[in-house]
């Protein structure tokens, strides 16, 4: 299990649909807690967020910093996290992937 307490990850989330709508979510988080279950992280932009604990999601942050879209950067990054999430069965079922 990687130590993850009080690190800094950037987290990008695919959401899809169904109808194959895809949208995306990236943010920095500071992880508060984790467990061999469930990672929750506090995000930058405020909030908080679960997600799941797999040792394959946790990818290690090789640049010196990292920057958004929107602007906002980060040059203490710990690890990166990318997730695909599905809004329900169906949508799984018709676009999931094993590394997911």
């Amino acid at each position: 299990m990687i130590d993850l307490q009080n690190k800094v990850l950037l987290v990008s989330l695919r959401h899809v649909d169904e109808n194959e709508k895809i949208e995306f979510e990236t943010f920095f988080g500071l992880v508060n807690r984790f467990n061999d279950n469930t990672v929750v992280v506090e995000k930058a932009g405020g909030g908080q967020i679960n997600l799941p604990y797999a040792d394959s999601h946790f990818e290690p942050a090789i640049d010196e910093w990292y920057e958004l879209k929107s602007g906002e950067w980060y040059d203490e990054v710990d690890f990166i996290v990318q997730m695909d999430v599905f809004a329900n069965e169906l949508a799984y079922e018709k676009f999931g992937r094993e590394d997911t």
